[in-house]
């Protein structure tokens, strides 16, 4: 079995990691590509990038712009940026509606 970060990968889990290990910020590799090249389904393949991130602890970052979306290979502070940023921003805005959820009930007159 091949190692990813010195854990077993099972054959999936190592055709991602080798495609977006070989991508960048700037070309992306597209999850139509990765769903052609593994045969797995576009969830499945989200799921195959987390476990990537948090059981292999591999570098991997996404991006979302609809002329060049996909996943990449972070390899500095601007790579990292360009992904964490947009989630940052992501989670301000739910953490706002949970709040405001919460004083609506508060001030709702029933």
């Amino acid at each position: 079995m091949i190692l990813i970060n010195g854990i077993p990968a099972p054959k999936e889990l190592i055709t991602i990691f080798s495609m977006v290990k070989g991508a960048t910020l700037e070309h992306p590799v597209k999850t139509v590509d990765l769903k052609r090249a593994t045969g797995l389904s576009e969830r499945m393949i989200r799921d195959g990038i987390n476990n990537l991130r948090f059981t292999y602890s591999v570098p991997i970052g996404s991006i979302r712009h609809a002329t060049n979306a996909g996943y990449y290979f972070i390899r500095s502070e601007t790579d990292l940026i360009a992904c964490i940023a947009p989630i940052r921003a992501q989670a301000r805005e739910e953490l706002n509606v949970v709040n405001k959820l919460k004083d609506n009930l508060k001030e709702w007159r029933f």
